[in-house]
């Protein structure tokens, strides 16, 4: 069969219509992207949201079943409950560890005068010379008779001098704090601004928040309309292998998505409990950073645990211990039993893979590319998994 032969047939001309459609609608998407987010977040809810529904639409009132739109309101009314709870038990001591936390801080950097920075000096310097290490700390010895002297270089032994590393530990701590002092007079010198720019975020947040909860309201209720539609674009030799696709899919999001927030939860839930036990302080505020930071695959885990090492370390070193084991345990649990209990092996995408997504959604899409990165990925490798499969003559369902 000739190509003009084989182009004049209606299943060549319908694909070819629609592989056009599908390159309009792609084109068109990217030409919005700058729009866009607000209506990515209010699916991914809708999406996340969308079980919730289904199962309240199932329960029969009399002999009626409850209507869709009667189920998304009882959600919103029960999300908006929660977050009243939320709001009113938790925020203000979420807030009220931020001021102190805030007071903590400023009271130890006002600590570091030249009695401390040189009894810090005496202490590291005295620790590397007891076991051997080549670094010396180095403080110039300015009317400070009445702490003890930093060990000089001959105290190390002979033949011992020529490798050390010197460090002006001093000279260190004084430019850092110099550093975040002339940031903080700089920031505060423009105060007026910044508290604008604030209210002006925070009314953009506002907005864009009731926007997402309306469209999202929009998706579930018409979730068999869209679905419909998205049929209409293939094929009806291709209806039960894009089926297959939209369900490959959807355990991929379910993992991703649902699956990712369940564990989130249980790891502020963790994290709360071993903090308290440990009596790290501003343990609501770290457990609270360690949940948020858990949407963000590998990275999350690892910026997380520094701020809790650095608040137990300032408690004691054996506090420090105790709680990065707690974490450490916390991890190990997540990566041998939360993981392939609630994700599901079906959802799991390869580690090299996740750093590719989120730095490349961090790179053009700053924080909200590295949160909608992995839900992407997952979507883009089961598109390409059935294509390659289609290529290959295979017209089984993926």
């Amino acid at each position: 069969m000739n190509f003009t032969n084989r182009f004049n047939q209606p299943d060549t001309q319908k694909t070819l219509l629609l592989t056009c459609i599908w390159i309009a609608l792609a084109v068109f998407a990217y030409l919005l992207s700058g729009v866009l987010l607000p209506f990515v977040f209010a699916a991914l809810l809708a999406y996340v949201l969308d079980p919730v529904v289904s199962r309240l639409c199932s329960i029969h009132v009399g002999r009626h079943s409850l209507p869709r739109w009667a189920a998304i309101v009882s959600v919103y009314i029960f999300v908006a409950v929660f977050v009243y709870f939320f709001a009113t038990l938790f925020l203000p001591e979420i807030y009220q560890e931020l001021l102190r936390m805030g007071k903590a801080a400023t009271e130890t950097l006002n600590q570091f005068n030249e009695t401390k920075i040189h009894e810090l000096a005496v202490y590291i310097d005295t620790f590397l010379h007891r076991y051997n290490l080549p670094i010396h700390i180095i403080y110039p010895l300015e009317n400070l008779a009445t702490v003890p002297a930093v060990p000089s270089l001959s105290d190390l032994g002979s033949g011992q001098t020529t490798n050390l590393i010197s460090i002006n530990l001093a000279e260190m701590i004084h430019n850092i704090v110099k550093e975040l002092g002339e940031y903080i007079h700089i920031q505060s010198a423009d105060i007026v601004n910044g508290l604008q720019n604030i209210i002006q975020k925070t009314v953009n947040f506002i907005f864009k928040f009731f926007l997402v909860l309306m469209l999202a309201g929009f998706i579930l209720v018409d979730t068999a309309r869209i679905k419909k539609f998205l049929f209409s674009l293939v094929l009806t030799r291709d209806k039960a292998t894009f089926d297959a696709l939209l369900n490959r899919i959807d355990i991929g999001l379910s993992g991703a998505i649902r699956g990712q927030l369940m564990i989130c939860l249980i790891n502020a839930v963790l994290t709360l409990i071993g903090l308290w036990i440990f009596k790290v302080k501003f343990a609501l505020v770290l457990a609270t950073l360690a949940g948020l930071f858990s949407l963000i695959p590998i990275f999350g885990s690892i910026l997380s645990t520094i701020p809790i090492a650095l608040v137990a370390l300032s408690t004691s070193a054996v506090t420090a211990l105790m709680a990065m084991g707690w974490i450490v345990v916390i991890h190990g649990l997540e990566a041998n039993f939360l993981n392939p209990k609630i994700l599901g092996k079906a959802t799991q995408i390869h580690p090299v893979i996740v750093v590719l997504a989120l730095l490349t959604g961090e790179h053009f899409y700053g924080l909200a590319g590295a949160l909608l990165a992995v839900p992407v990925t997952s979507i883009l490798i089961n598109i390409f998994h059935a294509a390659l499969l289609k290529a290959k003559g295979n017209d089984q369902p993926v």
